[in-house]
C-alpha cells in the first residue's frame, strides 16, 4: 500500500482530540479557525504535488477528492480554470491508473524538479544575485528554526530547504501554530520573491497540462493567502516588490522571464 508522510500532513484536525489541534488564531487578526485550517490544508496539498513523482495512488485520490471541490477551490478566474483543467486530466485517465498510463506526467514532473529540462528552477537560491544568496540562505535557515517537526511531515528532509515545496510547508507551519504576521513575512522573504516567476516559466513551458494547472494554483494561492493575511493582520505588500506590475503580466513572465542561473 502506498503511503507518504505528506498525506499525513493533509489530515484535518478532529473534534475528538486526535490529530492536529486547531491552531491559536490571535484575537486581533480577524481569521477564523476554518479559515487557517482550509489554508493549510491547501498549502500541504500544493507541497505534495510539487514534492512527490505522480504515482497511481496520488492521482486517484485526487480522482476521489476533486481539486475543484477540495481545499483548492479559489473563486477567481485563474484558479477556477486551473482546478477544472486538473480535474479534467485525471476524468480522462484510465478507470484502472496504471504507472504506464501517468508516464507523460512522470516525465514533465522530471523535466520540472530533477533535469532542469525546462529552466525553472524549483528552488529560491537561483533566482538570486550572487550577492543576495548567503542573506537568503541564512534567513530560510532561522525561519526553519523550531518547526522541525512540522516540516518532517513533508519529507523535507529529502528536498532542498529553499524548494517550493519545503517553503510551502513553512508557510502552513506558521499557520498551523497560529502566527499568521510571520506568515505574512516569510511570504515576503521568500517564496513571494520567486515562486511566481518559477510557477510562470513551468506553466508556459511544461508540456503537460496538469503541471500548467498545478503552477496556475499555486500563483494563485500564495497571492491570494498574502492578501488576505495582509488585510486581516494589516500588512499591506511592501510598496517596492511590484506586485501590481505583477499581476498585469502574470503570465507573460513565463515569455520573457526574469533571470535565473538555470539558464545556459
Amino acid at each position: 500500500m502506498e503511503s507518504t508522510v505528506l498525506e499525513a500532513a493533509l489530515s484535518l484536525p478532529r473534534p475528538n482530540g486526535s490529530g492536529s489541534a486547531p491552531p491559536p488564531v490571535p484575537q486581533d487578526a480577524g481569521l477564523s479557525v476554518m479559515d487557517l485550517i482550509r489554508s493549510v490544508q491547501a498549502l500541504r496539498l500544493l507541497a505534495r504535488l510539487h514534492a512527490e513523482e505522480p504515482t497511481p495512488a496520488l492521482l486517484d485520490a485526487l480522482r476521489n477528492a476533486p481539486v475543484s471541490r477540495g481545499p483548492l477551490a479559489l473563486d477567481r478566474d485563474d484558479a477556477l480554470q486551473a482546478a477544472a483543467l486538473l480535474d479534467e486530466v485525471v476524468s480522462d485517465l484510465p478507470e484502472r491508473i496504471t504507472r504506464r498510463s501517468l508516464a507523460p506526467l512522470v516525465a514533465d514532473f522530471a523535466a520540472i524538479h530533477h533535469s532542469g529540462e525546462l529552466r525553472a528552477c524549483p528552488t529560491e537560491t537561483p533566482w538570486l544575485d550572487d550577492a543576495s544568496r548567503a542573506d537568503a540562505a541564512a534567513s530560510l535557515q532561522r525561519w526553519r528554526g523550531g518547526l522541525e517537526e512540522e516540516l518532517r511531515l513533508a519529507s523535507s528532509d529529502r528536498l532542498a530547504d529553499d524548494h517550493v515545496a519545503v517553503e510551502l510547508m513553512v508557510v502552513a507551519a506558521l499557520l498551523d501554530l497560529g502566527r499568521p504576521v510571520d506568515a505574512v513575512r516569510f511570504l515576503d522573504r521568500h517564496p513571494l520573491s520567486w515562486v511566481p516567476d518559477f510557477c510562470s516559466r513551468v506553466a508556459t513551458r511544461c508540456r503537460e497540462p496538469f503541471y500548467a494547472g498545478v503552477a496556475l494554483l499555486t500563483n494563485a494561492h500564495l497571492d491570494d493567502l498574502r492578501d488576505r493575511l495582509g488585510d486581516a493582520c494589516g500588512l499591506p505588500r511592501p510598496v517596492e516588490d511590484g506586485s501590481d506590475i505583477r499581476r498585469r503580466r502574470r503570465w507573460a513572465e513565463g515569455r520573457f522571464p526574469r533571470a535565473c542561473s538555470c539558464d545556459p
